[in-house]
Protein backbone atom coordinates (compact mmCIF):
# COMPACT_ATOMS: atom_id res chain seq x y z
CA UNK A 1 0.00 0.00 0.00
CA UNK A 2 1.26 3.53 -1.08
CA UNK A 3 1.21 6.60 1.29
CA UNK A 4 -2.03 8.25 -0.19
CA UNK A 5 -3.56 5.03 0.40
CA UNK A 6 -3.20 4.80 3.95
CA UNK A 7 -4.11 8.11 4.32
CA UNK A 8 -7.23 7.69 2.48
CA UNK A 9 -7.80 4.68 5.12
CA UNK A 10 -6.81 6.94 7.96
CA UNK A 11 -9.49 9.93 7.05
CA UNK A 12 -11.75 7.44 5.97
CA UNK A 13 -11.50 5.13 9.67
CA UNK A 14 -11.94 8.95 11.11
CA UNK A 15 -15.27 10.07 9.09
CA UNK A 16 -16.35 6.65 10.27
CA UNK A 17 -15.88 7.79 13.89
CA UNK A 18 -16.89 11.23 13.66
CA UNK A 19 -20.26 9.72 11.85
CA UNK A 20 -20.75 7.19 14.75
CA UNK A 21 -20.05 10.24 17.48
CA UNK A 22 -22.54 12.53 16.19
CA UNK A 23 -25.19 9.50 15.67
CA UNK A 24 -24.63 8.91 19.21
CA UNK A 25 -25.13 12.74 19.96
CA UNK A 26 -28.01 12.95 18.29
CA UNK A 27 -29.78 10.06 20.40
CA UNK A 28 -28.34 11.69 23.28
CA UNK A 29 -30.10 15.04 22.45
CA UNK A 30 -32.88 13.56 21.63
CA UNK A 31 -33.23 11.25 25.41
CA UNK A 32 -32.21 14.58 27.04
CA UNK A 33 -35.21 16.50 25.86
CA UNK A 34 -37.51 14.34 26.46
CA UNK A 35 -36.24 14.26 30.09
CA UNK A 36 -36.74 18.09 30.25
CA UNK A 37 -40.20 17.99 28.84
CA UNK A 38 -40.89 14.97 31.72
CA UNK A 39 -39.51 16.99 34.21
CA UNK A 40 -41.28 20.60 33.18
CA UNK A 41 -44.47 18.27 33.97
CA UNK A 42 -43.29 17.42 36.73
CA UNK A 43 -42.87 20.37 37.91
CA UNK A 44 -45.76 22.10 36.79
CA UNK A 45 -47.43 19.55 38.46
CA UNK A 46 -45.45 20.07 41.84
CA UNK A 47 -45.96 24.10 41.58
CA UNK A 48 -49.84 23.34 41.47
CA UNK A 49 -49.68 21.17 44.69
CA UNK A 50 -47.95 23.13 46.29
CA UNK A 51 -50.62 26.60 45.59
CA UNK A 52 -53.57 24.14 46.43
CA UNK A 53 -51.30 22.70 49.74
CA UNK A 54 -50.70 27.05 50.01
CA UNK A 55 -54.76 27.77 49.96
CA UNK A 56 -55.50 24.50 52.28
CA UNK A 57 -52.94 25.58 55.16
CA UNK A 58 -54.23 29.29 54.61
CA UNK A 59 -58.09 27.62 55.36
CA UNK A 60 -56.56 25.65 57.92
CA UNK A 61 -55.09 28.78 59.85
CA UNK A 62 -58.40 30.85 59.49
CA UNK A 63 -60.55 27.81 60.36
CA UNK A 64 -58.45 27.68 63.76
CA UNK A 65 -58.63 30.80 64.27
CA UNK A 66 -62.17 30.71 64.20
CA UNK A 67 -62.19 28.37 66.28
CA UNK A 68 -60.64 30.03 68.83
CA UNK A 69 -56.75 29.00 68.62
CA UNK A 70 -54.48 31.47 70.13
CA UNK A 71 -51.98 30.85 67.98
CA UNK A 72 -54.18 32.11 65.19
CA UNK A 73 -56.04 34.31 66.44
CA UNK A 74 -53.78 36.97 65.94
CA UNK A 75 -53.93 36.46 62.37
CA UNK A 76 -57.41 36.32 61.82
CA UNK A 77 -57.40 39.89 63.69
CA UNK A 78 -55.12 41.03 61.30
CA UNK A 79 -56.89 39.76 58.29
CA UNK A 80 -60.02 41.12 59.37
CA UNK A 81 -58.47 44.48 59.84
CA UNK A 82 -56.80 44.71 56.59
CA UNK A 83 -59.97 43.60 55.13
CA UNK A 84 -62.26 46.45 56.51
CA UNK A 85 -59.35 48.60 55.62
CA UNK A 86 -59.71 47.27 51.94
CA UNK A 87 -63.79 47.98 52.26
CA UNK A 88 -63.28 51.47 53.41
CA UNK A 89 -61.15 52.59 50.69
CA UNK A 90 -64.28 50.82 48.30
CA UNK A 91 -66.31 52.72 49.81
CA UNK A 92 -65.14 56.15 49.69
CA UNK A 93 -64.06 55.75 46.10
CA UNK A 94 -67.67 54.83 45.01
CA UNK A 95 -68.78 57.65 47.23
CA UNK A 96 -66.26 60.00 44.89
CA UNK A 97 -67.67 58.43 41.58
CA UNK A 98 -71.08 58.87 42.58
CA UNK A 99 -70.52 62.80 43.08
Amino acid sequence: MNQNEQNFMKLEKGVRRLAAAYKDIIKEKKTLEEEIEALNKKLSVMQSEALTMKSDNDRLKVASALLGDENHRRLMKTRVNRLIKELDVCISQVKIHKK
